[in-house]
């Protein structure tokens, strides 16, 4: 079976999809799954069961760019295409694609419509995004209803050089997808003493993003840890963080991509969540501990009141409280 799945998305995308991909694998052992995905997402599906295939595409291409590419989509004679993103460029591609059976996660426009044999609309029971992607494809092509956690290809893996000994130490990643998800650098370095001076582990390594400010931080979390801490200076992409952290006791990071990394590689996770979805975004599948600020709205809450309250809400976790989630995971996944 040829299967055509669309989903712009980051690499925090890619990797919840590959759930779904783990049932798929199950349910239909021959199907053969290419998957049109945004830039930089490639890394998180790479090696992944059933998929033979991953193009990327930006989301903003130009119409005549668009409509080359939905050329090349229909010579492939797809036996199903579905379109699990809610943009107006991945349910084209699929109402278009030519398949045998041609599906969608939510209502399309009315334009769109007849150029469906199933819209797949209605709740679930978790709102994750691992658990949606899974929901859509049970719908369409009769996966399981129990949904699997993510995975990341060892065979994809690849040695990131540095002098740790696997399961002494704990990877740290204080980077997040937003400036307002950013756990205080001094938070961090109080919780990474505490971890070394437990004994639990013997190392704490920081890794950073390519950004230099990400570099920065990284480097100046390091010096207030002390000398028990290394940084991975921006230089590992996913396949060397992907084996990094698979061979770590513990992964500690906010809200980003690499925290859902951490999970795909089945290494249990301590997530400090501020104003974000976390339970869309929560560490899927794994052993997890979550530190997290309440974002509901009070009643009667102005807008700008609520955005203002947010923007400080990070700043009341504190670093004890990490610890203590730390601590918990330690003892929950000792050998």
């Amino acid at each position: 079976m040829r299967i055509l799945v669309v989903k712009f998305s980051g690499l925090r995308g890619a990797l919840a999809t590959t759930a779904a991909f783990r049932s798929l694998k199950e349910r239909h052992p021959a199907a053969a799954v290419t998957f049109v995905t945004s830039p930089g997402s490639e890394a998180g599906l790479a090696g992944c069961p059933v998929v033979n295939e991953i193009i990327s595409l930006d989301a903003h291409a130009s119409g005549w760019e668009a409509w080359a590419f939905l050329n090349g989509l229909r010579r492939q004679r797809f036996e199903v295409a579905v379109a699990l993103g809610g943009d107006s460029l991945s349910r084209r591609l699929v109402a278009w694609s030519g398949a045998g059976k041609r599906a969608c996660a939510g209502r399309p426009p009315i334009g769109l419509y007849p150029w469906f044999h199933q819209v797949v609309t209605g709740s679930v029971v978790d709102p994750h995004e691992a658990s949606r992607d899974h929901a859509v494809l049970s719908a369409v092509l009769g996966l399981g209803q129990e949904v699997p956690g993510l995975w990341y290809a060892a065979s994809r893996m690849e040695e990131h050089g540095l002098l740790v000994e696997p399961r002494r130490y704990a990877v740290l990643h204080p980077g997040a997808s937003r400036a307002e998800q950013v756990f205080e650098i001094d938070k961090w370095a109080k919780v990474g003493r505490e971890l070394v001076a437990s004994r639990q582990v013997d190392r704490i390594v920081v890794s950073a993003g390519t950004s230099s400010t990400e570099r920065i931080m990284a480097e100046a979390l390091c010096g207030l840890i002390g000398p028990f801490a290394q940084p991975t200076r921006g230089g590992l992409g996913v396949p060397q963080l992907a084996k990094l952290i698979s061979e770590a006791r513990l992964f500690l990071g906010a809200d980003s991509p690499i925290l859902q990394l951490a999970a795909a590689v089945n290494t249990p996770v301590v997530g400090v969540f501020g104003p974000s979805d976390y339970i869309r975004a929560r560490p899927w599948g794994v052993l997890h501990r979550i530190v997290r600020v309440d974002t509901t709205a009070y009643e009667g809450e102005l807008a700008e009141d609520y955005r203002r309250r947010m923007d400080r809400a990070l700043a009341r976790i504190t670093a004890d409280q990490v610890i203590r989630a730390a601590e918990e995971v330690l003892q929950l996944s000792a050998p």
